[in-house]
């Protein structure tokens, strides 16, 4: 689509196989537009209608691309956008938890002294203590850890409709 002049497409070409979409842009992308141009126009660079053209077509840019088109044939300044930075992600979480070195500790040091006790006052019972601890330690951490969403079982894609009479 033309705009004062200006090609604003309403969407992206199917040309453009860019790996990331151009960016919308709002309000404050606009409003910094503008006063890119209100100094342009302010140093003799455009002319008054040449400035309401293309005050027009910033107003109807829907990308970032579509507003540096505006000012493509002007030197600085130009509008302040947001930089194109890719999403933060999230380090994988290669330390084990807490509770793995509790556990280690309640069973490299509580099953030397159960056998210790098993041996010198025949408390073979006191085996267990340690490994009960232990199971109990991680299970609490398992209820503790959050865990992603489980997806339900995938279901027809048709819509289903109320049940008819057979004819």
């Amino acid at each position: 689509m033309t705009v004062a002049g200006y090609d604003v497409p309403d969407d992206r070409s199917p040309d453009d196989r860019s790996p990331m979409p151009d960016r919308l842009i709002g309000t404050p992308e606009r409003a910094s537009a503008r006063q890119a141009l209100q100094a342009h126009l302010a140093e003799k660079r455009l002319d008054p209608a040449e400035y309401e053209r293309r005050l027009e077509a910033t107003s109807l840019a829907r990308t970032q691309s579509e507003l540096l088109r505006v000012f493509a044939d002007l030197p600085l300044p130009h509008p302040q956008l947001p930089p194109e930075t890719a999403p933060p992600v999230a380090a994988p979480d290669d330390e084990p938890p807490a509770v793995f070195f509790a556990g280690c500790l309640t069973l490299g040091l509580g099953l030397p002294v159960a056998v210790v006790l098993g041996f010198a006052y025949g408390i073979w019972w006191s085996l267990a203590v340690p490994v009960v601890v232990t199971v109990a330690m991680a299970y609490i951490e398992h209820l503790r850890t959050p865990r992603p969403p489980q997806r339900n079982e995938p279901q027809g894609d048709e819509p289903r409709g109320p049940q008819g009479d057979e004819a």
